[in-house]
């Protein structure tokens, strides 16, 4: 069996990197998935990917996040094609190259990213959670993608990224004491850095790469797969105790 058999999940985000894995781990574990995301190409890639091996069904829709009308109609059309919802992802997100000091960084692009990171995680996360105190029986999740960025201030010029994730934690944990009667648990998995696009300019850069692998006592980055794994364990019954809490899967870098 797999850990996921007989779910019904939602993940935004899901077209690339770290919610790409996740989906792809989601639909390997049993999961049926609707897949949201605002790139419509790699996510009928997606799509097409996962329908030739899963098990459960694979739908999409592409959505941005900070539409709340579509990502309503998202969630309701998820539902109905699903028949429920029992885990959501609240993943998508930005980072910017535009991003910046606070001394330097211009409204505008503040707006953007808190708009997508923190306001759009709101929204899926609202619609979503609405879906799951809907859904019948146990073992409803709720889950957020945090960062260490919004709780260390380790990521110098990337003043907006690192507020709007401070501002997904307060979320989270105060979600989950609202969620909590409804047998909704609800979560953060916290990525340290990451084999994604958003670093890829980082990581092809080998005195860049070199110097924020230095800070990490693993020695390297992660793989988005093991992101997913973590994910998928958090969203399981495996973690029917666990809500209000963070996974960390960052290398060690919050233990130092």
């Amino acid at each position: 069996m797999g850990l996921l058999d007989g779910k019904h999940a939602l993940i935004s985000g899901a077209a690339n990197g770290i919610g790409r894995a996740t989906a792809r781990r989601f639909a390997a574990e049993g999961a049926a998935v609707c897949l949201i995301d605002v790139e419509a190409d790699p996510l009928d890639e997606l799509v097409a990917e996962l329908t030739a091996s899963a098990v459960g069904a694979v739908i999409c829709a592409k959505v941005d996040v900070r539409d709340e009308a579509r990502v309503e109609a998202a969630v309701a059309d998820a539902e109905r094609r699903l028949g429920q919802l029992d885990v959501v992802v609240a993943n998508a997100a930005v980072e910017p190259p535009d991003d910046a000091s606070i001394l330097d960084l211009d409204l505008e692009v503040w707006r953007r990213v808190i708009e997508t990171n923190l306001t759009g995680c709101f929204i899926t996360a609202k619609h979503g959670a609405r879906a799951l105190v809907r859904g019948p029986g146990p073992g409803r999740a709720l889950v957020f993608t945090a960062s260490p960025t919004g709780v260390l201030g380790l990521a110098p010029g990337q003043d907006a990224y690192s507020a709007s994730k401070g501002g997904v934690l307060g979320l989270m944990r105060v979600a989950a004491a609202d969620l909590a009667p409804f047998g909704v648990r609800v979560n953060a998995v916290m990525p340290g850095l990451t084999d994604t696009r958003a670093n890829a300019a980082l990581l092809a850069d080998p005195d860049a790469r070199s110097a924020a692998l230095a800070g990490i006592p693993l020695g390297r980055e992660a793989d988005p797969s093991e992101i997913a794994a973590a994910i998928a364990w958090i969203a399981s019954d495996q973690a029917s105790y666990a809500t209000g809490s963070v996974l960390i899967i960052d290398g060690g870098v919050t233990a130092i």
